[in-house]
């Protein structure tokens, strides 16, 4: 059996995002920072900002041959709209993402068996929208960070 969560817990995420309704196409999903442009997309694993996936690891039990695995995956989904109205679409477009996946999430927050007696739940958002004028000359663009909050536990 696999010590850490990680592995499994990044591939149920890339593998749902994928299967989600609101992540057809034109959405992109990428596991890891992308390989192609994209106007509208998931990055799963990493943000501009955060390239790691922080774990923590600590003992269940005095004396006991378990331990909890706590560790964060840094997400990112961007949304580029050209326009009237062009940010509100943006944003309206970025949430249907977001909301999608947390929504799944509440029901799924053992990511498909890849935590152990665990919980995930999508926490600290960060919302980003243009915000110059030379921005603005390519489109309006709303991103939303958050991270995926892990704990799977362990035993020997």
């Amino acid at each position: 059996m696999a010590t850490s969560a990680i592995p499994a817990s990044i591939d149920y995420l890339v593998a749902t995002a994928e299967s989600l309704p609101e992540c057809a196409a034109p959405v992109r999903v990428f596991d890891g920072w992308p390989d192609a442009r994209a106007d509208v997309a998931l990055a799963i694993g990493v943000t501009p900002e955060d390239s790691a996936t922080e774990d923590g690891v600590t003992h269940g039990n005095l004396g006991a041959q378990t331990q909890w695995e706590d560790f964060t995956i840094p997400c990112i989904i961007w949304c580029r709209k050209v326009g009237g109205g062009a940010m509100k679409t943006a944003r309206d477009g970025a949430f249907v993402i977001l909301n999608a996946l947390d929504t799944h999430l509440r029901s799924h927050r053992d990511l498909g068996g890849a935590l152990r007696s665990g919980t995930a739940i999508a926490t600290n958002v960060v919302i980003r929208q243009t915000d110059t004028a030379e921005e603005a000359g390519d489109g309006r663009v709303c991103e939303i960070h958050f991270d995926v909050l892990c704990r799977s536990r362990s035993a020997a």
